[in-house]
């Protein structure tokens, strides 16, 4: 087979991780079927193939662009592929040949994630109408379809009335050698005698980040010692975030250190007492598997795909209520066994994810679309 996978956003966080894990799984599994990868020009040193049955093509288009829709198209037909894997959905929904599409998660469907001043979010809401319509198309379309998670695949079935033999959930996988190996590096505001509270992301509306210095306000009113670290490019919601901080008196306690590098983030998970994922909507939830190969008891909320990933090594709230998670929170602190207990729970929970299984998994996706096609 000739195999074509869309490589354009391997810069991009959670989806580059996804595709530039899914071909070095590929690469260790399959010498034999011929794999073709578009990537931009300014990507193209974030993977270099390693066997000589794949190959790297440049394709110099932008994601969500309209040359997605109308130049990608005659490329892949030009190349001549047997299947085209679609890493998200957003891409060549008029291309007609056999191909395997990727929904991650439903959040840009759910939630508004437009931000920045007022004409750049009017034009993010106003790109909201054609990303459903291409969407829908490339459900339609689809040959196969791949989600991350059982949860996501059983809400596209049921909001789009898809095939139920169409949809395959394939489990992804947490990646911490890396960063097991950085050096540990301190970080300003905080010491290993603080109890902290650790979240690292980003932080858009649906990710819920607001209840986390709600349920710290209630916290703090007992242990004086409570901090909450909240990593990551804060942007535009800084603001908001820290004046309601100050609104609730914990503003010395909550510490926003921005973008962290390797080795503070390898400090932070050896020193907070917890990891809190507080977020209303996602696809997998790689954050908090990351914090249980690290050793952290993982509290989570109840939202979406969470308790399908992490089963039951992690404590779950209401995502809705601070005090519920509070409450957890104080638990935790107050019970060393039961946070000792969670971490182990992590541990032993991390083998159900490989991203070489995720590789066999998708590889057999392929053969079974082509042979569907056929």
């Amino acid at each position: 087979m000739r195999i074509v996978i869309d490589g354009r956003m391997l810069s991009w966080t959670g989806i580059g991780r996804y595709t530039a894990a899914l071909l070095e799984g590929l690469e260790a599994i399959d010498r034999s079927n011929e794999y073709i990868v578009l990537m931009r020009q300014e990507d193209w040193a974030r993977w270099k193939p390693q066997e000589a049955n794949f190959r790297r093509v440049e394709c110099n288009i932008d994601p969500y662009s309209p040359a997605e829709q109308t130049t990608l198209p005659k490329i892949l037909r030009d190349l001549a592929p047997d299947v085209v894997h679609f890493v998200t959905p957003n891409a060549a929904a008029l291309y007609r040949g056999t191909k395997v599409v990727t929904v991650h998660d439903l959040t840009l469907l759910d939630f508004d994630t437009s931000r920045g001043s007022l004409p750049k979010r009017l034009a993010g809401k106003a790109k909201r109408l054609p990303f459903r319509l291409i969407f829908q198309r490339q459900l339609a379309t689809a040959t196969r379809i791949v989600t991350d998670t059982g949860y996501v695949r059983d809400q596209l079935i049921e909001r789009f009335g898809l095939d139920p033999a169409k949809v395959t959930a394939v489990w992804i996988a947490a990646d911490s050698a890396e960063l097991t190996e950085a050096r540990e590096e301190t970080l300003e505001g905080v010491s290993a005698s603080d109890s902290l509270i650790f979240y690292v992301g980003n932080y858009f509306p649906y990710k819920n980040v607001r209840v986390l210095i709600e349920a710290l306000a209630l916290v703090s009113r007992s242990r004086p010692d409570v901090k909450l670290v909240l990593a990551g490019k804060t942007g535009e919601y800084q603001e908001g975030l820290l004046a309601l901080a100050e609104s609730l008196n914990v503003a010395d306690r909550v510490i926003l250190p921005g973008f962290i590098s390797d080795g503070q983030l390898n400090w932070l998970y050896k020193n907070s007492a917890m990891y809190v994922y507080p977020s209303l909507s996602e696809g997998f939830g790689l954050q908090g598997l990351e914090a249980m190969a690290q050793g952290l008891p993982v509290l989570s909320s109840t939202a979406t795909c969470l308790p399908e990933v992490y089963g039951d090594a992690a404590l779950y709230f209401d995502p809705h209520a601070a005090g519920d998670l509070a409450q957890k929170i104080a638990e935790l602190l107050a019970r060393p066994e039961l946070a000792a207990e969670m971490a182990s729970r992590g541990y032993a929970r991390l083998p159900l994810f490989s991203w070489r299984a995720t590789a066999e998994a998708t590889h057999q996706i392929y053969l079974e679309a082509v042979q569907w096609r056929r």
